[in-house]
């Protein structure tokens, strides 16, 4: 097994595998792209709202030179980090101190800071599995493409262990008439030679078997004082809402991928979920990348850099 510090052949020889994180963090500060939207626009938006029809949008990577590919690593692993160590901003500001100056933290700081970083991307002579690197910068993807909608009152963070049970996201966001809604999120992301469709299948029927106790996990999170005494009270009424597929609630699916999309990506999700078809209940969010497998241990490249 080649040894995660040492770059294969392959890997040496592209432009972006033989960037570093400071260089990364300089393109993103010169060129002003310092977020997400900068570097995966949206292509594509199906909102008309229709009896059992899921509306959904698709970001584009397809063309993103080494430097942007880079710079987009950057913008995510920055953030990750930063939101890995929450109040312990000082360890935040070693990490990134050390990851842009290309030095390693000095003991005992680097057994405190990588603590914070192998639940989930392992550590560089211990790994997390690829699949599950893929599928964590999948669900920080739609959430940073997602979370800043002026509608979105609450959507946490991804989770922080990448081996954790339970739902991938959720949002509550209020409708155009100001009325709140649930949406629970399932991501799930293709970087092989499968087909998307079989996916995005496995997604729907994930929520379809797994929804309601999704739901009841989520639900039980809020307690007293946690939020707002509407959203609470919005909250306990959504289990009963998803058994029944009533309006107040809905499902989304998001899909990372670096194979071109389809037309009609989410054509099947009304069926596979027949209680949600009252309109506005389905959501779909589609993003291509086409070097999605690089960008992905980019990320994790930067995120062991000072380790």
């Amino acid at each position: 097994m080649t040894n995660a510090k040492t770059p294969t052949a392959s890997q040496a020889a592209s432009p972006l595998a033989a960037l570093s994180a400071s260089e990364s963090e300089e393109f993103a500060a010169t060129h002003h792209r310092t977020n997400i939207h900068d570097y995966l626009p949206r292509t594509f938006h199906d909102g008309t709202g229709e009896h059992g029809k899921c509306e959904w949008s698709s970001h584009d990577g397809a063309s993103l030179t080494p430097e942007e590919a880079g710079a987009l690593a950057w913008v995510l692993i920055d953030t990750i980090v930063q939101v890995r160590f929450g109040p312990a901003t000082s360890l935040y500001d070693t990490w990134r101190e050390h990851t842009l100056a290309g030095t390693k933290i000095p003991s005992p700081d680097r057994e405190t800071v990588a603590s914070f970083i192998e639940p989930v991307f392992g550590l560089p002579d211990e790994p997390k599995s690829e699949d599950h690197l893929h599928g964590h910068v999948g669900e920080w993807l739609w959430h940073l493409l997602t979370k800043d909608n002026a509608a979105v009152r609450v959507q946490p963070d991804p989770k922080g262990d990448v081996t954790d049970a339970g739902a991938d996201g959720f949002s509550i966001y209020e409708n155009p008439e100001g009325a709140l809604r649930f949406r629970l999120w399932e991501s799930k992301k293709n970087t092989g030679s499968g087909s998307l469709s079989t996916s995005l299948n496995q997604a729907y029927t994930q929520i379809a078997i797994s929804g309601q106790r999704y739901v009841a996990k989520i639900v039980g999170t809020f307690t007293a004082g946690s939020q707002d005494a509407a959203t609470l009270a919005f909250m306990a009424d959504v289990p009963a809402a998803w058994t029944q597929g009533d309006e107040p609630v809905g499902a989304g699916v998001t899909l990372a991928t670096h194979q071109p999309l389809p037309g009609k990506p989410f054509k099947k999700m009304s069926r596979k979920l027949p209680l949600l078809n009252k309109p506005g209940q389905l959501r779909g969010l589609a993003t291509s990348i086409s070097c999605y497998d690089e960008l992905a241990k980019t990320v994790r490249r930067y995120a062991w850099t000072a380790l």
